[in-house]
């Protein structure tokens, strides 16, 4: 099982694709309008909580830990 170095949620490798969130993203995204966060794939371009467009930024990509 692998770890995302930034959150610490469980990743998933999925060929073509490579390690993913738990939502099936890439890319966890924030809200700054609302404070939603997720990992969802296809990336949205608005935030599916509130709807807003301009509010919503990439806050880390899938990266697994470091082996110790």
């Amino acid at each position: 099982m692998k770890i995302c170095h930034w959150c610490h949620e469980e990743l998933r490798f999925i060929l073509g694709r490579g390690y993913i969130h738990r939502q099936g993203g890439i890319y966890a995204m924030v809200c700054r309008a609302c404070g939603w966060k997720g990992a969802l794939y296809p990336s949205p371009t608005a935030c599916p909580q509130c709807g807003q467009g301009h509010e919503l930024r990439d806050d880390h990509c899938a990266r697994p830990e470091e082996a110790e």
